[in-house]
């Protein structure tokens, strides 16, 4: 996402702190006398104690009094109110209302990028402005002082918040996703606040420039503005229960009107009693666009979904244009994989084209509502420590033929009950072996009672060995990240056919990992020769020559790596190993989170909030929820 202000080299700041205190101290007269040209306006008549050097000196003792939480906001208005020698810009005279109506303008129309305006003290300004031009506020200059300042620092602070609004967001990422997001991201700093008020003199062009022109959130606008049309007018409830593709009943009357309200339907269809085949297909067409199968019938999921209110929209597209306002760093470039939770899908592309996209299974969440523990005094629901992280890293190596490390909480939780019940049973049958984590030794399964291991101190560690029955299947994808989570093949095929597939402990499950190994080669210029390698490292035949000598190699090494071992640890030899794959050009990825996006046809989808993250973007933008 771009915008056409604020653009700045990080290396920059102290130039740019330079210029802008240059900048000010040449214009500082025009500054300070541009509030004393706009005229008074007619309704401050009443005010006849109101005296400018007095105002200015009330500032002057005020403001430095001032405090904001918001340390750059408080920066700000200490250092621009301090050049100024405490004039007031906006309530000279009583107030500019050119300068205070544009903000007010713009403000009114937060609504447009799906924030509330009372966020940004919309009401509380227009309040504060009705009760001088009504005249009430006590005729007193102490009293005139305070309201006029109060005006004064609100009209500036809504000024700086709706410029960070625009350019980062009006909420911190890492706290609206409960802590399990690892990206870097642009913050405002004073440098920014700084030359945010060194151009609100030229409010109306400031104020212009900084709107957001990326497609992608201008056709989030659009489909914003859509929905608050739709919502002046809602369509009849649909009748719970399930509707078949041959029966002829009234209510698909309603069920049209509803269609053509959602958008789906050609308003200008006649209105049927019967499900026909123009009608299931704008039924199927919504559908797709909330990822339920289609079907010839009406279901009760359908039926649920096509009676969501406008708000629901709204609200959808609020929290994701507030995500399209974060900047992370570094920005995407042309090539890259992306993975949406929301979406259980994995999207690689090069170049700027999709050069292969499947099916993923993320990690699995807790309902807020019967987890008291996510919930903080704020309202903020906080991440399930099993959620798959929201990050920005890039796979550096591949494992071929992966070892499954087990996570301490799960042989803790998990493993524990069933090794106190069958000990040698559950490690034959999943074909582990056991590590003293003391000394890193071997432990044969059968030395161990399990019942007077302390499950709050387990001094062991388990392994599964490679093979297709591995939990990690037979490939892994790993790049640098602090949650210890990674991209892998699954022994648990099954699972990639339901429709939720929040189902793990926190890695991505991969449905097709080859077909991604695969651009990942090509990307990386592997030749036939590398590739025959690698197949045969995952246990397939040779079909070359070279291929026959490079497994003979790989038995010979096997065979000197057995010598080497104690006659103890011969007992646990295992002939399939993991083999690491180094990547000299790595593949930037991004995890994601969106319940709304555009697909490649440009349609709008929308997507179940599997984490729970929206209501908490939601309490930030103001909007129902």
């Amino acid at each position: 996402m771009k915008t056409t202000i604020f653009y700045r080299k990080r290396s920059g700041h102290r130039l740019l702190l330079l210029t802008i205190g240059l900048v000010c101290i040449f214009n500082l007269s025009s500054c300070q006398n541009n509030s004393l040209h706009h005229p008074k306006p007619s309704w401050f008549k009443y005010y006849h104690v109101y005296d400018a050097h007095e105002q200015q000196a009330y500032y002057r003792q005020a403001i430095p009094q001032h405090s904001d939480p918001d340390s750059n906001i408080q920066y700000g208005l200490q250092y621009f109110y301090g050049q100024r020698d405490y004039e007031p810009f906006w309530t000279g005279k009583g107030l500019d209302e050119a300068m205070s109506g544009t903000l007010l303008t713009y403000l009114a129309e937060l609504t447009q990028h799906g924030i509330n305006p009372k966020q940004l003290e919309y009401d509380h300004i227009q309040r504060s402005i009705d009760s001088l031009k009504n005249h009430l506020v006590e005729n007193r200059d102490s009293t005139l002082y305070q309201q006029l300042l109060d005006l004064e620092l609100t009209l500036t602070k809504s000024y700086l918040r709706y410029m960070t609004t625009m350019r980062y967001g009006i909420s911190d990422p890492k706290t609206v996703n409960g802590g399990k997001w690892l990206y870097k991201y642009e913050k405002p700093d004073t440098a920014f606040v700084q030359e945010a008020l060194a151009q609100m003199e030229h409010l109306e062009k400031t104020l212009q420039q900084v709107q957001i022109e990326d497609p992608v959130y201008r056709r989030h606008q659009e489909e914003l503005a859509r929905w608050y049309r739709k919502a002046e007018q809602t369509p009849d409830t649909l009748a719970q229960g399930t509707w078949y593709k041959r029966s002829e009943d009234s209510r698909f009357r309603t069920l049209c009107q509803r269609l053509k309200w959602m958008g789906v339907l050609d308003s200008a269809t006649a209105d049927t009693n019967r499900l026909t085949p123009k009608v299931l297909k704008a039924v199927n067409l919504f559908r797709a666009d909330n990822a339920i199968p289609t079907s010839d019938t009406l279901d009760r999921e359908t039926i649920s979904k096509l009676n969501r209110p406008a708000s629901y929209y709204i609200n959808r597209l609020s929290a994701n244009m507030e995500r399209l306002r974060w900047h992370v760093t570094p920005a995407k470039d042309r090539t890259y994989i992306a993975v949406n939770i929301p979406d259980f899908t994995l999207c690689t592309f090069v170049e700027d084209t999709i050069a292969f996209q499947t099916r993923i299974c993320c990690g699995r969440t807790a309902d807020p509502a019967k987890a008291s523990w996510r919930k903080k005094t704020n309202g903020l629901i906080l991440a399930a420590k099993s959620e798959s992280p929201l990050l920005y890293s890039k796979i550096n190596y591949i494992v071929l033929n992966p070892e499954w490390n087990i996570p301490y909480d799960i042989i803790k939780n998990e493993y524990y009950q069933k090794l106190c019940r069958s000990n040698t049973a559950v490690v034959n049958k999943e074909h582990l072996y056991i590590k003293d984590a003391r000394n890193g030794q071997y432990v044969k399964p059968e030395t161990i009672d399990w019942t007077k291991v302390n499950r709050q101190n387990i001094p062991y560690r388990l392994y599964q060995t490679s093979g297709r029955y591995n939990a990690l299947g037979q490939i892994k994808f790993s790049f640098p990240n602090t949650e210890s989570v990674y991209l892998h093949d699954t022994n648990n095929k099954g699972a990639f056919k339901r429709r939720v597939r929040a189902l793990s402990h926190g890695c991505i499950r991969v449905e097709n990992p080859f077909e991604l190994a695969e651009v990942l080669y090509d990307l990386n210029e592997f030749d036939t020769i590398r590739k025959e390698q690698i197949d045969i490292i995952m246990g397939k035949e040779p079909t070359t020559e070279k291929g026959e000598k490079y497994l003979e190699k790989l038995e010979e090494q096997d065979s000197i790596r057995y010598e080497k071992l104690s006659d103890y640890d011969k007992q646990f030899y295992r002939k399939l190993m993991p083999t690491s794959i180094h990547l000299k050009k790595q593949m930037p990825l991004y995890i994601e989170y969106y319940t709304c996006f555009l697909d490649d046809k440009g349609r709008m989808q929308y997507r179940n909030d599997i984490y729970y993250k929206d209501d908490n973007i939601l309490i930030f933008t103001g909007m129902e929820r």
